[in-house]
């Protein structure tokens, strides 16, 4: 009894993935077309190609110069500051102690590469070959 239950589930459940399929033939063209579409390799080839192309903008932006700036700026509305300053009286200046309530700086960096033993030119020239083997790779892989 037992048996008999398990062959009928297991040919009910055949006959269900047997007529969940459905058949078409495809050309040989179309069948080219959805394996070129959905090839993981070729995907991945794509992925390398945008990378060694991020690499040499990268390398080019190296020999650009670099400019920053920062800065920044207190203002105190009402400071307590208790300065020590010496009174020099025989100068006649007196030993008035100065108001604070502002401060501000700024600092620019700019930098410019002017001689790197040709690290920027020939990592430029690394990086187009290497973007240009890549997508001859990826060719190769398509065809």
């Amino acid at each position: 009894m037992k048996n008999r239950l398990k062959l009928l589930i297991a040919f009910s459940l055949a006959g269900l993935q047997l007529t969940a399929q459905e058949k078409r033939p495809i050309t040989l063209n179309e069948a080219i077309d959805l394996g070129i579409k959905n090839s993981k390799q070729l995907k991945n080839s794509q992925a390398k190609i945008e990378e060694a192309t991020a690499q040499l903008k990268e390398a080019l932006n190296n020999q650009l110069p670099d400019a920053k700036l920062s800065a920044s700026y207190l203002w105190l509305s009402s400071a307590n500051v208790d300065m020590k300053v010496k009174s020099n009286n025989s100068s006649g200046g007196g030993g008035s102690v100065p108001t604070i309530s502002k401060a501000g700086y700024a600092i620019a960096n700019a930098s410019v590469p002017v001689f790197a033993g040709g690290r920027i030119r020939y990592g430029i020239e690394a990086s187009r070959f290497l973007a240009q083997a890549t997508r001859l790779d990826a060719d190769n892989d398509k065809e």
